[in-house]
């Protein structure tokens, strides 16, 4: 499944696939008080405080936790990867169902 939108309400999230079909309602309270910073193929990315929650779109489940003062803010999403810009340096994580790993780095 590949996602192509998110539309959320007041409390909730509801995922649609590649042929615009709705896929997924989730609920927002499961996950904090998590506002929709972004998607990419298969995962949104809520933020809720100081940490950033990345979501399974299609089980609900919670694939991680990154925390604001370790990996900076949210930049993007993006097919598989998230982009955070952490002070001058933007760094990349892949996103699989594990969990979050980082892939690369660059000074801006």
């Amino acid at each position: 499944m590949t996602l192509s939108d998110v539309q959320h309400d007041s409390s909730t999230y509801t995922v649609y696939d590649e042929n615009s079909q709705e896929v997924k309602r989730l609920y927002a309270s499961n996950y904090g008080n998590g506002d929709l910073c972004g998607f990419g193929t298969d995962f949104l990315v809520l933020e809720d405080g100081d940490r950033y929650v990345i979501v399974n779109a299609e089980s609900g489940d919670e694939i991680a936790q990154l925390y604001r003062s370790n990996v900076g803010r949210f930049k993007h999403a993006n097919g598989r990867l998230v982009v955070f810009k952490d002070g001058s340096k933007l760094v990349v994580y892949e996103v699989g169902s594990s969990g979050v790993s980082e892939i690369s780095s660059r000074w801006m």
